[in-house]
């Protein structure tokens, strides 16, 4: 008699159950084809398929740009321009001032 091992929890007649990894040999002949091919039971007697597992690469970070600040003479630029458009030049040093108006 056939012997299949089960995949996946199953119901059938009459009044019984098989669990995943039970080994069962009553599994109404009628069903045992779509229940194969669903995979839902496997032969037990033949060699299982292996499945690969899916190959997963590892996402890798790109790295950062770093944004150097144009040298300044003495820190003071007196020709700076207002990049952000925050209304301030030279913004976080000690010569931020409001742009002025021309």
């Amino acid at each position: 008699m056939a012997r299949y091992k089960v995949l996946q929890g199953i119901d059938y007649p009459p009044n019984k159950r098989a669990e995943v990894g039970d080994i069962v040999e009553d599994i109404p002949a009628q069903s045992v084809k779509w229940l194969l091919d669903s995979e839902i039971i496997e032969d037990a007697d033949k060699p299982t398929k292996k499945t690969e597992k899916p190959v997963v690469e590892e996402i890798k970070a790109e790295p950062v740009a770093k944004v150097e600040e144009p040298a300044v003479e003495d820190g003071f630029d007196a020709e700076a321009t207002d990049g952000d458009g925050d209304g301030f030049l030279q913004d976080g040093t000690k010569f931020q001032r409001p742009v002025e108006e021309k």
